[in-house]
């Protein structure tokens, strides 16, 4: 079943858009994110690879999650 769609553009303009869709998406992935200026940075991970050499946990988090007595997330501290 054909669905409609929209008209066809002439060849030149068909060229600019594909051009500037593409150079839109170029500039989009290469460019990196950036971060609101009082955005925090994330703390450092404790260890490198993926076992805690101090537990022994396979595939558990990076930073001791109650490292202050509280949980955290991202170096903020939350309360239940």
């Amino acid at each position: 079943m054909a669905r409609p769609g929209p008209p066809p553009l002439p060849p030149a303009d068909q060229r600019e858009f594909e051009a500037l869709v593409k150079a839109a998406n170029d500039a989009a992935t290469s460019a990196p994110a950036s971060a609101h200026p009082d955005a925090r940075a994330k703390p450092a991970a404790d260890f490198e690879g993926d076992t805690n050499p101090a537990t022994g946990e396979v595939g558990g988090p990076k930073r001791e999650p109650t490292l202050h007595g509280d949980w955290s997330f991202g170096g903020r501290a939350t309360d239940f």
